[in-house]
């Protein structure tokens, strides 16, 4: 079974690219069905002010219940997952002793609803702040008490971006994976994927580096350190991260092959929005570079380890046997 575990629906449009088609349930279908892909992990959109210009300006379903319901249409294909902003949750009026230590906001009767709903995971998560906020630490740990894997968008410090952000070596990263070890937590992004390469600057963390690795990152520290990490390789930034340098690539891909999951972050509608991961993965497989068990794993069976609490009636497992 292959899952593309990053898809959005709805309109992405921007005042610049106006010129892009939306992306439907239908066309999202349409693609799974062309591209030879089973099922999608649908991420709901427009979470976070940061994350658009101008969220779901111009789209009919501009609440997540709403995007929730029309996915029951589409069971059969799509892998629902909710989303939050960790800075959600009005606290009211704080006592005085409160003020230098405000109480965490309880999501858990945000969580109860999502997985009334179906839902069976958090994201992605692309509030402007760092990885190892408070806030963020306490959605997580909480996601973690539902059995809801959380995927996040990562970035470099700074404002005006979207995503959680951290610095060179992803330090706010280690200190949330620290905190939060019962909780399954996937990395996205530049910010993320940059630190597949030791030794750079901060500005890489905004961009797609090119040209060889020459020194390992930070990242594979990580993935080797904490049981409770897993990498998106979705979007431009994943794409870049395993074939800028192929051999490295293949090396990565093997390696962590228990911790990568492929997706596709497809944010526009036609043919324009496509995105060439599965095609490599499996030019990959057809030359030899990854055995047959990475590819399965990392294209399908590493999504339905970690979505715990997706109906296993539907896995491959139970589906023929």
């Amino acid at each position: 079974m292959i899952i593309d575990f990053h898809t959005h629906v709805g309109d992405h449009r921007t005042p610049e690219r106006m010129d892009r088609l939306p992306v439907t349930w239908e066309g999202l279908i349409e693609r799974l069905d062309s591209e030879g892909i089973d099922k999608a992990v649908v991420l709901p959109s427009g979470v976070s002010p940061e994350s658009m210009k101008a969220p779901f300006l111009f789209s009919p379903q501009v609440d997540i219940i709403g995007q929730l319901k029309a996915a029951q249409q589409y069971q059969d294909r799509i892998i629902s997952f909710g989303n939050l902003d960790p800075r959600m949750g009005c606290l009211g009026n704080l006592e005085p002793h409160q003020v230098e230590n405000p109480p965490e906001t309880d999501f858990s009767w945000i969580l109860a609803r999502f997985r009334e709903l179906g839902c069976v995971g958090i994201g992605e998560i692309t509030a402007n702040i760092a990885v190892d906020d408070p806030r963020v630490i306490s959605l997580f740990r909480q996601c973690g008490n539902f059995d809801l894997p959380v995927l996040f968008h990562c970035t470099g410090p700074g404002r005006g971006v979207y995503g959680l952000y951290d610095e060179v070596g992803l330090p706010r990263l280690e200190r949330l994976l620290q905190a939060v070890p019962d909780t399954t937590v996937i990395g996205h992004a530049p910010g993320f994927w940059a630190e597949i390469e030791g030794d750079i600057t901060a500005e890489k963390k905004f961009v797609y580096p090119t040209g060889p690795i020459r020194t390992e990152g930070s990242l594979s520290r990580l993935l080797r350190s904490y049981p409770n990490l897993y990498a998106d390789i979705s979007a431009n930034s994943g794409f870049n991260a395993i074939s800028r340098d192929k051999a490295f690539g293949v090396d990565f891909l093997t390696e962590f092959q228990d911790k990568i999951l492929f997706g596709t972050d497809v944010c526009f509608g036609g043919q324009d929005g496509r995105m060439p991961h599965l095609g490599y993965l499996r030019g990959l497989l057809e030359e030899n570079q990854i055995a047959p068990r990475v590819f399965a794993k990392i294209t399908g069976e590493n999504a339905l380890k970690i979505l715990k609490l997706y109906s296993s009636d539907s896995k491959p497992s139970e589906e023929k046997s």
